[in-house]
């Protein structure tokens, strides 16, 4: 598989995408949370937003061995936004409106964060800023 021997190699947009695939037990691989937790980790590590944004999520929930850390997952969060990520804005939203990690509550910052991850088309951002603004979600 072209994907594990350019993870090994180090690259980590490929570490990142063995990772999803051992999350969501996809492309002929059964579902491992503990090794897709050590993939998003050597990704994230070299700064692979996608990579921070998926260790933030399971540090958030507590998956693949990790204990819940909610700092954690918002740290993540934020290096990944910072980077433009859509799962990293809408997620950092997320802790902005549930108050998160020692963060503030703050709507208007996380209406920002998921008009942004929005814009590129993140459906869950979408259907929270429809929650938010109180409208109904766009039909599927």
């Amino acid at each position: 598989m072209a994907t594990r021997s350019t993870a090994d190699q180090g690259y980590s947009p490929a570490q990142h995408n063995l990772g999803r695939l051992y999350q969501t037990g996809r492309g002929g691989l059964p579902k491992d949370d503990r090794e897709a937790v050590r993939l998003f980790k050597l990704a994230a590590d070299q700064g692979n937003a996608a990579g921070q944004a998926n260790l933030g999520l399971a540090y958030l929930g507590g998956l693949g061995g990790l204990l819940k850390d909610e700092r954690e997952a918002v740290r993540l969060f934020k290096l990944s936004a910072d980077q433009g990520n859509a799962l990293g804005q809408v997620n950092l939203g997320f802790a902005y409106e549930r108050a998160l990690g020692g963060l503030p509550k703050d709507e208007r910052e996380a209406v920002r964060l998921y008009k942004l991850a929005a814009d590129q088309g993140n459906a869950a951002a979408q259907s929270s800023l429809a929650r938010v603004n109180g409208a109904p979600p766009a039909p599927k």
